[in-house]
C-alpha cells in the first residue's frame, strides 16, 4: 500500500489537514476555521491556543480516516510574520500577532527610511515592513515594556504548535528568513537586527532546516501518532512554490486567496537593490523571492459584507463579470484597505474608487475591485521579473482558481498566457512533498495542470490602459494617505 505523508496548513483563516499518497493523492482531508479579531485599527490578532486546538482537532479527524501504520511523517506549513510572546512553559501570554497587524507602522517606516534599513533587508531577505517581527518587537518594546520584559520567548504561531506537540523550541530557517531578524547568508540570527529589536539570541527558538524531525513528546489527544515523525517543514510561501511544481527557475507563481504573492524560485540569494522583494529560504538549495499583497480575497469579502448584504463571491464575481465590460466604464479602484506591502511598502495605503458616474452600479464597484487586485499583481510581476528576469511560464494557485472569469481576466491584465493548477491547496502539496522527501520516499504529483487561460487582445488593451492609470491614480494620493 502507497505512503501516506499528512500536511498540516496553518493559515490566516483556518489549519487544513491533508493525507497524501506518494502519488500525490489527497485520501483524507479536515479543516477547521478560526477568528480573527481587530480590536483597534491596524490590530490583527489571534489566540494561539485557537489554532493549537485546531491543528489537534485537524489530527484527530484524520486519524480516523486513515490507516497510520502506513502513514510516514506529519509536516508543518504555516502563514509568516506571527509573533506571541510565551512564558517558559510555552504558554501564551499575549495575544499573536498575524501578519496583517500594523501597529508598528511607526517604527517600519523609521526604520526603512535609515541607512540600516537597506542593510537589514538584504542580510535578512525581509523587506522592512509592519508584517516584519522586527517591526513588531520594536512596537512590543516601546509600547508595552512590561509584556517585553516579561515574555521568556517570542514566537511564531508553528513554533507554538510545535513546543505544545514536542517540548522543543525550534524555528526553521523558512519562517526565519520571514522574521527581519535571521541572516539568510550564515543562516544564524543577525545581531544587527536582535539589536535593533532589543532581544537576545536566548529569547527566540532555535534555527534549524525545513527537514528537521522530532517525535511527539506527550499529547493524549493525539496518542495514536506516537510513531510518526514530525518534520518542521517551512512557510506557506516558499512550500506553495513546490507545491506548485514550480522550482524551475523561469517559473512564476501567482498565489492569491486572503492575500497573495508572486514567487520565483532561485538557487541563490536575490539581491534586490530597491528593497521591494523578500528572500526566504526553503532548503540549501533553493530561496524563492517575490512579493506579497495584503489585499486578496479580503477585499471582495469586505465589499460583500458592506455593500451586498447576504450575496456569496462566487456568484458577485460571476455576476461582475459577465454583465461589466472590461474596464468597470472607467471605474477605478485601489484595493489597498489593509496597507501594502510589495511593491510600494505603505501601510498607510487605503482603498478608493475613482472616477464614479452615475451609470456605476455595485457590479461596477466589484468588478472594479477585481481588477484592482490583478493590477496590484501585476504590479508585484513587474517588480519581480525586473530583478529575477523574465518568466517562461506563469502558474496560478489559491483560492482564485474557484473563479475561472477571474483567472480569465488576470490572464487579460497580464497580457500572458497562465497556467491554473488543479486540486488542493499547494502549500499543503508542498508540505507533504517535503516530507516525501525527507523520508527518502518518491513523490510525484497526480494531475496537477487544470486549465490554460489566454488573454482576449481587445480585453488586454483595455487593461493596459487602465493599468497605466492605476498606477498614476496611486503615485497622485500617495501623499494623501
Amino acid at each position: 500500500m502507497s505512503s501516506i505523508v499528512i500536511a498540516v496548513d496553518i493559515g490566516t483563516t483556518s489549519t487544513k489537514v491533508l493525507a497524501v499518497t506518494s502519488n500525490g493523492v489527497v485520501v483524507a482531508q479536515h479543516q477547521v476555521f478560526y477568528p480573527t479579531s481587530y480590536p483597534i485599527p491596524g490590530y490583527a490578532e489571534q489566540d494561539a491556543n485557537e489554532i493549537l486546538a485546531a491543528v489537534i482537532t485537524g489530527l484527530q479527524a484524520i486519524q480516523s480516516q486513515i490507516d497510520l501504520a502506513n502513514t510516514s511523517a506529519i509536516v508543518f506549513s504555516s502563514a509568516m510574520h506571527s509573533v506571541v510572546g510565551v512564558s517558559e512553559s510555552g504558554a501564551a501570554i499575549s495575544p499573536l500577532l498575524i501578519w496583517a497587524d500594523t501597529r508598528s507602522s511607526a517604527h517600519a517606516k523609521q526604520l526603512r527610511n535609515s541607512s540600516i534599513g537597506l542593510q537589514v533587508h538584504h542580510q535578512t531577505g525581509t523587506p522592512v515592513h509592519p508584517m516584519s517581527p522586527l517591526c513588531k518587537l520594536m512596537w512590543m518594546r516601546d509600547s508595552d515594556p512590561d509584556l517585553f520584559a516579561t515574555a521568556y520567548k517570542f514566537i511564531s504561531i508553528k513554533e507554538f504548535v510545535w513546543y505544545h506537540l514536542t517540548g522543543e523550541f525550534c524555528i526553521d530557517y523558512s519562517i526565519a528568513s520571514a522574521t527581519g531578524l535571521f541572516d539568510i547568508h550564515t543562516c544564524e540570527w543577525s545581531k544587527e537586527a536582535l539589536q535593533l529589536a532589543g532581544v537576545t539570541i536566548q529569547r527566540l527558538s532555535k534555527p534549524v532546516r525545513a527537514t528537521h524531525r522530532a517525535k511527539i513528546n506527550s499529547n493524549k489527544l493525539i496518542a495514536g501518532y506516537q510513531h510518526v515523525p514530525l518534520i518542521i517543514g517551512a512557510s506557506d510561501g516558499c512550500l506553495a512554490q513546490l507545491g506548485s511544481n514550480a522550482m524551475q527557475p523561469g517559473t512564476l507563481t501567482i498565489t492569491l486567496g486572503t492575500s497573495g504573492a508572486v514567487r520565483r524560485a532561485a538557487t541563490r540569494q536575490i539581491y534586490d537593490p530597491s528593497g521591494k522583494l523578500f528572500n526566504y529560504l526553503l532548503t540549501d538549495n533553493y530561496t524563492v523571492a517575490g512579493g506579497a499583497t495584503n489585499n486578496g480575497t479580503a477585499v471582495m469579502n469586505w465589499f460583500i459584507k458592506e455593500f451586498t448584504g447576504d450575496e456569496k463571491l462566487p456568484a458577485l464575481v460571476t455576476q461582475a463579470c459577465s454583465t461589466i465590460p472590461a474596464g468597470s466604464e472607467g471605474l477605478l479602484a485601489l484595493p489597498f484597505l489593509q496597507g501594502e506591502r510589495a511593491p510600494i511598502y505603505n501601510p498607510d495605503a487605503r482603498g478608493v474608487f475613482f472616477n464614479i458616474g452615475m451609470q456605476h452600479s455595485r457590479l461596477h464597484f466589484a468588478r472594479a475591485i477585481l481588477e484592482s487586485i490583478c493590477y496590484e499583481l501585476k504590479w508585484i510581476a513587474e517588480s519581480v521579473e525586473s530583478v529575477c528576469g523574465h518568466s517562461d511560464k506563469i502558474v496560478i494557485s489559491g483560492g482564485i482558481i474557484h473563479f475561472s472569469d477571474w483567472v480569465q481576466m488576470l490572464a487579460d491584465v497580464l497580457n500572458r498566457e497562465v497556467t491554473v493548477l488543479s486540486g488542493h491547496d499547494a502549500s499543503a502539496m508542498g508540505a507533504a512533498h517535503l516530507g516525501f522527501q525527507t523520508m527518502g520516499l518518491p513523490f510525484q504529483f497526480s494531475n496537477q495542470i487544470h486549465a490554460f487561460y489566454k488573454p482576449e487582445s481587445s480585453k488586454a488593451l483595455v487593461y493596459k490602459d487602465d493599468y497605466g492609470r492605476f498606477l498614476k491614480l496611486y503615485t497622485a494620493l500617495q501623499e494623501l494617505f
